[in-house]
Parts: structure tokens; C-alpha cells; sequence
């Protein structure tokens, strides 16, 4: 039975108190990789999987800017539990905002399956990434009953604890639609590739998934348009992964520094004779990562109330680019300058400064990519 939280004290409250939990797990299920389902249990049963998301229509207090003060805190924890929280979330909101409709199955999902873990499944291995274009491959045909499912999905993130899928695929009519389909994560037809063995990320289970002739219902389609004409105004679920991701990757920075800063204070080299945070340098050195991680709270704090205020579509691109580029993709600066500090103690598997700076290597291979968001600024700019 899960807390139903009605406050952001009560969430954010909640969220510290597994982070501390989940950060005595993170080294075995990193170097195990074994998923942390038990992470994901206790974050069901203190009712963070549950948050009512706002909406202009159903106004509640967990924003944007409060969810992700909320995957902060579990990244200082355990980053790969926080991605499996950033995929259920972003798709959470998309759900609430009707991004795939406002049909019975959304409606239910939203309504009775609240705190099941979701994810959706857009990227290939032959196609990539979908923000780059291209039809999927997964094919839905239409049957007397409904529809047949097969294809094959990648970086399914947080697989062995997710109970829907909601699975990007085109139609076999022709001309061909895509759609979304929700199918059940334990269905006949599906299989899991347990071939997710990356440097970071570890215990995020990012598997790929093969579907053969998963049957689904007619209303498992919650959108249906043609390639070139997807419905208007729908970017939520692009909006939210962003400003997300950008806490989740400046947890890990956070809790990074957080661990410099103890190694500082308690290593004493014999011919100094007194703490490393004594020096000038390292003050000098932690005063910059700190107003790093400041200007990094700045621009969430800044993107999320923007996207409260509903800014223009092409603003909020502009300003997803920077949270992207500079708190995401910048993590792995970020950790990498602590270990050049931290020397040998900082690569030793004892401490978790080398698995902060693995995981924080995966922020640049979310998409988009930084170089695809150079090439839209540089062609936009000199247009």
C-alpha cells in the first residue's frame, strides 16, 4: 500500500530519505548490475511513483520544478534508480497532458495504474535514435481482434520493473501511419536481450526487447498520423525529459562534490600535516564547482518556471538546448576535473567518485545529441 503525498514537503522529504537508503545499495548494483527493484519498491510504497502531475486543468503542486528537485535527490542516491524515475515521469506528463490522447486506455493508465512503472520505447538498433527521423521498424497489423506487434526496441531502460510499454511503431496500411501502442510489459510475445553492459548507467537494465506477434486490443493504438503530419503542439514528453535529465545529471555532480569535499576534510598527507581543504588551491578549486552547481539549480529552476508559463515552443527549444548542452552533457567535465583532484582515491571502486563520473559519461549519449542541437542553433542563426 502506497503513501498517497500530498504536498512538496512530503515528496521532497521522502525523496531525501531513500536517497541516503538507496546510496548504501548503488556500489553492488553497479558492479553487479542486477536491477534495483527493491529501490523501486520503496519508492512506491513512500508514493513517489504516484504524484498527480499539474496540468492547466487539473492544477496539483507537483510541477515540473518539483519533480525534478525530486530526481535530484534520488541521483545523489542511486543515478540509474533516477532514470527509471525520469522515463516514468516524463511519460506521466504526457499522459496528463493528452499527449497521446484523452481515449479510455490513457485515461485508465493515468487513473488506475498511477504508481506502475512506464517507459516508452521510440529508439531501434537500426534506426537510432527518433530524434533524428526515419520510420520504425516495428510493425502493428491490423487483425480481426485487434492489432499483432513485432519489432524490436532499444535501451529499454528499467525493464525487469516496468508493467507498460508504450511502443512507437507504424501501421501495415499503406500508406503506412505510426503511432504509440501500449502493450502490457509481461506479454506473450515478448522477449528481453539482457545485452545492456555499458560503462555507466549500470543497474538502469537498458536491455533491448524484441515483440513477435504480441496480440493487443484496438484501443492499445493511442495516436495514429501519417509520417510526415504528427499532431501539433505535442512536446511535453520532450519537455520533461530535459529538464529531468538535467536534475538527474546534476545530482550526480552534486553528490560527486559532496564526496571531494569529505575526502578534502579528512585526508591529511604526512608532509602537509594538516587536511587537504586547507590548501588555497582546493578552496579555490571547490568554490568553482559549487557555483557550478548553483548556476546548474539557476537554469532548472529557470527552464521549469518557463515551461509553467507555457513559453513559446521555439523559446523552450532554445532553452532545453542549454540545459542539454551545459548541465547534461557538461556532468562529465564536471566529474572528471574531481578526479584529476582526487588522484588514485577518486579512481578506487571503494569510493563512488568513478561510478558518478561513469554514470555522468551516459548524459551525452541522451538524445538529441550536442551536435544536433549545434547544427539546429548554427542553422538557425544564420538563417
Amino acid at each position: 500500500m502506497s503513501i498517497d503525498l500530498q504536498t512538496v514537503h512530503d515528496a521532497i522529504d521522502a525523496a531525501t530519505h531513500l536517497k541516503q537508503q538507496f546510496a548504501t545499495r548503488a556500489a553492488h548494483h553497479d558492479r553487479t548490475g542486477v536491477f534495483a527493484q527493491e529501490n523501486i519498491d520503496d519508492l512506491r510504497q513512500a508514493g513517489l511513483l504516484s504524484l498527480r502531475i499539474s496540468t492547466p486543468e487539473r492544477p496539483t503542486p507537483f510541477t515540473l520544478g518539483v519533480v525534478q528537485d525530486i530526481v535530484g535527490q534520488i541521483a545523489q542516491g542511486d543515478a540509474s534508480t533516477a532514470l527509471v524515475m525520469v522515463n516514468h515521469y516524463m511519460v506521466r506528463a504526457a499522459i496528463a497532458h493528452h499527449e497521446f490522447g484523452s481515449g479510455d486506455m490513457p485515461r485508465w493508465i493515468e487513473d488506475e495504474q498511477h504508481d506502475q512503472l512506464l517507459n516508452i520505447l521510440l529508439a531501434e538498433p537500426d534506426l537510432g535514435s527518433a530524434s533524428r527521423g526515419g520510420l520504425p521498424s516495428t510493425i502493428a497489423t491490423r487483425t480481426a481482434t485487434g492489432w499483432s506487434l513485432t519489432g524490436r526496441k532499444a535501451y529499454v531502460t528499467g525493464i525487469p520493473g516496468l508493467s507498460w510499454l508504450l511502443v512507437r511503431a507504424r501501421t501495415d496500411d499503406d500508406p503506412a501511419q505510426v503511432g504509440t501502442f501500449i502493450v502490457p510489459a509481461k506479454a506473450d510475445g515478448i522477449h528481453v536481450l539482457e545485452n545492456w553492459d555499458h560503462i555507466g548507467m549500470r543497474a538502469s537494465n537498458s536491455h533491448e526487447v524484441t515483440f513477435t506477434n504480441v496480440i493487443l486490443p484496438p484501443d492499445a493504438a493511442l495516436e495514429l498520423y501519417a509520417p510526415d503530419a504528427p499532431p501539433a503542439g505535442r512536446n511535453t514528453l520532450v519537455i520533461w525529459n530535459t529538464g529531468l535529465l538535467g536534475a538527474l545529471y546534476n545530482g550526480i555532480a552534486t553528490s560527486a562534490l559532496a564526496w571531494f569535499c569529505e575526502f578534502l576534510k579528512t585526508r591529511v598527507p604526512s608532509n602537509l600535516g594538516a587536511p587537504l581543504a586547507t590548501l588555497p588551491s582546493m578552496r579555490d578549486a571547490v568554490g568553482g564547482f559549487t557555483i557550478t552547481l548553483h548556476m546548474n539549480a539557476m537554469l532548472l529552476r529557470l527552464y521549469a518556471m518557463d515551461v509553467e508559463a507555457a513559453r513559446p515552443p521555439h523559446e523552450l527549444k532554445a532553452h532545453a538546448a542549454v540545459i542539454k548542452t551545459r548541465v547534461v552533457d557538461a556532468a562529465a567535465d564536471f566529474t572528471s576535473a574531481l578526479l584529476g583532484l582526487a588522484g588514485n582515491a577518486g579512481l578506487s571502486a571503494h569510493n563512488p567518485l568513478e561510478r558518478a563520473h561513469r554514470d555522468a559519461l551516459c548524459g551525452r549519449i541522451h538524445a538529441p545529441h550536442a551536435e544536433l542541437l549545434r547544427r539546429i542553433a548554427g542553422q538557425q542563426a544564420l538563417s
